[in-house]
């Protein structure tokens, strides 16, 4: 993965994403203004300006509350242009036709918290004039927009999904609760993780503006609280080339998507639907599943588990396949990927794999019960080999991005290390695929070498992890 030192691609990409197009609404059009356009939102009744802002928003809106709602909030001297940053990434992630997406401009030159009730208005209009899910509200930002995102966020989690900052500055705002959030045990079922706002940070090391220690300290803080959280260091990357890494910003932005709040109640018939659901779709075939998984993807989040877990159960083979797909792309919560991880005993070779590759992008997103059940597969000497080389490539897709320059997931790093020189030539074939492309120097391995040569490859590879991961107490075991 190549590391880029320069810095001046932020107003660039903003400047090429800076181009809206009206699309006021007509006779023929019953809903409200789509497209990519600006405009003010004003008060209703004094029209003093609330916010001046950039919206995307489908052409073909959904009758019904389902649309996800993304603000951005630009840097110190930004405008409301930063919002290019996202509506590319949805339109790079083929889910623009899903959210609604809108940067707004601050007050002064930057963002403060005398600008917050007008945010807070400016999303409730939003939410009233679009048919936008309550449960699908995000926040992400820049810069000083990135402490917006931070403290914002962290004030608001009643009304918020997620947080995603970006290059974030300011002090320690994860120190303390604010007034009247409560927060469960670190790893209860009523922990941060499980019932609180998600979090994606993105830094560059080599950012002169705002020092990479603000969200490492950030960072810190969410972990002794409990909270679950993404992290994307770049190594390399200053204050505006972290932009240049759309693979990041995709992932964060199908992040996103996978994600509902955990405390907003779906509706009342949403509610209906999933009672509903819980019996049928454990004994429904294919074709009648199939509406019902659909639903089930869109509602999302922890509610969705009775449901769910009958689609897993459901005997026939095709529909527990449908189902394990929609966790592809929709977060149930804890509980179901443990429902996942029990697939491996099912009867069919073919659910066992599907869940394998299904727990991958948990383990992307930091889940720790599905990054330990594939490193437990991987190491396996017992397993089926093809189910091994899946749990190994899942393993890589949560190192893909963690190779740009956060090692702090140590034991999937050192897991992939060590397996580089098991006795399967399928297994370290697969490792090393994983790996070779996100690291500067491979230390002459190949999966073929010589046991011998291919030993004293490994003891390098070795030192590199402990340099870059830290040392483990002893190496992984072997099933």
């Amino acid at each position: 993965m190549k590391r880029i030192a320069s810095g001046i691609v932020l107003a660039t990409l903003m400047a090429s994403a800076a181009q809206p197009q009206a699309a006021k609404p007509t006779d023929e059009i019953k809903h409200p203004w789509h497209g990519d356009f600006k405009d003010d939102y004003k008060d209703p009744k004094t029209k003093e300006l609330i916010m001046h802002y950039r919206m995307w928003a489908p052409e073909k809106q959904p009758e019904q509350k389902q649309l996800g709602l993304i603000v951005w909030f630009h840097g110190m001297g930004g405008n409301e242009d930063g919002a290019g940053i996202a509506i590319d990434g949805a339109k790079r992630t083929k889910l623009a036709d899903q959210y609604v997406v809108m940067g707004g401009k601050s007050k002064g030159a930057g963002w403060a918290p005398a600008d917050d009730e007008n945010v807070l208005k400016w999303i409730a209009w939003a939410k009233e004039t679009y048919p936008i899910d309550p449960r699908r509200v995000h926040i992400m930002g820049h810069s000083n927009g990135g402490a917006m995102s931070q403290r914002f966020g962290w004030e608001h989690q009643d009304l918020l999904a997620s947080s995603s900052p970006y290059a974030g500055a300011g002090g320690r705002v994860f120190s303390t609760p604010p007034k009247g959030l409560k927060l469960g045990k670190p790893g209860a079922p009523d922990g941060p993780a499980e019932t609180k706002i998600e979090w994606y940070i993105v830094h560059g090391d080599k950012d002169a503006a705002v020092n990479v220690e603000t969200s490492r300290t950030a960072c810190k803080e969410l972990r002794e609280k409990g909270y679950r959280y993404v992290y994307r260091e770049i190594a390399g990357a200053d204050h505006g080339s972290i932009f240049q890494f759309t693979d990041v910003i995709d992932d964060n932005l199908r992040f996103i998507h996978a994600l509902r709040h955990k405390e907003i109640a779906p509706t009342k018939d949403e509610k209906t639907e999933l009672t509903t659901f819980a019996s049928k779709v454990k004994i429904e075939k294919s074709e009648g599943a199939a509406p019902m998984l659909a639903e089930l993807q869109r509602i999302g989040g922890p509610p969705t588990f009775k449901a769910m877990k009958g689609a897993l159960e459901n005997p026939d083979v095709d529909v527990k396949k449908a189902a394990i797909a929609t966790t592809e792309l929709t977060l149930y919560g804890k509980d179901v990927i443990t429902d996942l991880i029990k697939l491996q005993k099912d009867k069919s070779d073919e659910v066992q794999a599907a869940a394998l590759k299904a727990l991958a992008i948990a383990a992307n997103w930091r889940f720790t019960e599905a990054q330990e059940f594939l490193e437990q597969v991987a190491r396996n000497k017992k397993a089926p080999v093809d189910h091994r080389v899946l749990a190994v490539q899942g393993l890589g897709k949560t190192v893909k991005l963690a190779l740009l320059g956060n090692f702090e997931d140590k034991n999937v790093f050192w897991t992939l290390v060590h397996l580089l020189d098991d006795d399967d030539l399928k297994v370290r074939e697969a490792t090393f695929a994983q790996l070779e492309k996100g690291v500067k120097d491979t230390f002459g391995y190949a999966p073929d070498l010589e046991a011998a040569a291919r030993k004293a490859s490994v003891a390098k590879w070795i030192a590199w992890c402990t340099q870059k991961a830290g040392a483990l107490a002893a190496p992984p075991p072997r099933s």
